[in-house]
């Protein structure tokens, strides 16, 4: 796969000055926008600044990319996000220690930052302030990125007047938390990377209709236009990239079908597309033939498994008690403690599953308290659910032993009675 990809940056019609930046490197496979804070000292020198430390730390380090490429796995893949992470932290100093050279002991400079690495099918998104970057895909627009306002991140926001107050930025302070977000990409994905002077008067759901039509360069134009057109209060910046093929390469849309799966699930029906994303990353990908035991009777859990394709059976003493096929669950109480499994697991047919590893479901409860709060509570009502389920089954084989004690007791009443009327 390869990302084409085009950007442009506009003072729009209010503001005097361009705070605004932005970073096209097609060549690493990576973009940026900037956009300077208007409320400090000095917010153009910030965001191109954080630009170019940025460009200059990624391409000095290729060779962690170069390694993502060849050996795509859960350790290159950390190896990339702390590169990331060390570029953006690095910005950050440079943008802070900039603020004071420039301003004076005590002033401050600030940008936010959105920073989108393409490697193969793989995008890593890093996030700061309230830039964001929108997936369009098969239809729909995601927003992949959460606003570090003071609005978005209070728990029941009731207004918007937090709305422009930014909780996270670089160069306020030596270092900064920083988002990060690891997904695959599928042939016609566009992406979209944009100031808020973008968004504040497009909404995301004419994204679509915008972004999808057109190269790269004529969607950016357009939605330049359209800001402006509509009153370009601020400055106005965004970076449209399209997931092309490679000359020969794979067209599967495997990514969009296997989020589709995950849709279905009952245990992630209340997630975000964003927190979606998150349980597709942690998920492994396994074949399996058919007539494949995927645990027996007794072994313990330590892993829960969802069909994307394909049919599984659950047996017990050889007798099928449930078969399974594509968006079911099962061996989801694995995650809750590491149990004797009452029942075994065979794939009727050749079968694609997502396998979710016990230790990587709890690091996705560490990194997403949203996502932990929402699984947490499908699983606790799944638990709810069988506790009844059982007490109900236990009650009614209670109801029924009594009930033949009872017919018993009356049977030998009858014997005995019959009895004493024969010996009379």
């Amino acid at each position: 796969m390869k990302l084409v990809s085009w950007g442009a940056t506009d003072v729009g019609k209010a503001r005097k000055v361009n705070e605004d930046s932005f970073l096209l490197s097609p060549e690493h496979g990576f973009v940026a926008v900037a956009d300077g804070m208007g409320g400090y000292q000095r917010g153009d020198v910030a965001a191109q600044l954080a630009c170019n430390v940025i460009k200059e730390t990624i391409t000095a380090h290729r060779q962690v990319i170069d390694l993502y490429r060849r050996n795509p796995s859960d350790a290159t893949r950390s190896a990339v996000q702390t590169m990331m992470d060390s570029a953006l932290q690095k910005a950050c100093r440079e943008v802070h220690d900039a603020a004071v050279a420039i301003t004076g002991k005590g002033g401050r400079m600030g940008t936010t930052i959105d920073l989108l690495l393409q490697i193969g099918r793989t995008a890593f998104i890093g996030h700061v302030g309230d830039g964001r970057i929108y997936l369009v895909r098969s239809g729909e627009v995601h927003q992949l990125t959460k606003d570090h306002t003071l609005v978005d991140e209070q728990p029941e926001p009731t207004n918007d007047a937090g709305r422009n107050v930014i909780t996270r930025a670089l160069g306020v302070f030596p270092s900064v938390l920083v988002d990060f977000l690891v997904f695959d990409l599928d042939v016609g994905d566009r992406l979209v990377v944009c100031s808020d002077g973008l968004y504040r008067y497009i909404e995301a759901d004419e994204l679509h209709e915008e972004v999808i039509e057109g190269t790269v360069a004529k969607v950016v134009d357009r939605l330049v236009s359209m800001a402006n057109n509509r009153g370009g209060r601020d400055n106005i910046t965004v970076v449209v990239a399209a997931v092309e093929a490679e000359a020969g390469g794979a067209t599967e849309r495997a990514t969009l079908r296997r989020m589709e799966v995950l849709r279905n699930v009952g245990l992630f029906q209340y997630c975000t597309y964003r927190e979606l994303i998150r349980v597709c990353q942690a998920a492994e990908v396994r074949d399996v033939p058919a007539g494949t035991v995927l645990f027996g009777e007794g072994d313990l859990g330590r892993e829960c498994y969802i069909i994307e394709q394909g049919r599984v059976e659950i047996q017990k003493n050889g007798i099928q008690l449930a078969s399974l096929e594509a968006s079911d669950y099962f061996g989801e109480m694995s995650f809750i403690d590491v149990p004797r499994r009452s029942a075994a697991a065979v794939a009727c047919v050749d079968t694609r599953l997502l396998v979710i590893r016990r230790n990587q479901f709890l690091q996705l409860l560490k990194q997403d308290s949203e996502l932990a709060a929402k699984l947490m509570w499908q699983l606790l009502q799944k638990l709810s659910s069988l506790v009844r389920t059982t007490n109900r089954r236990l009650v009614d084989q209670e109801v029924t032993m009594r009930m033949d004690d009872s017919v018993e007791l009356g049977n030998a009443h009858g014997i005995a009675g019959d009895t004493i009327l024969e010996d009379e």
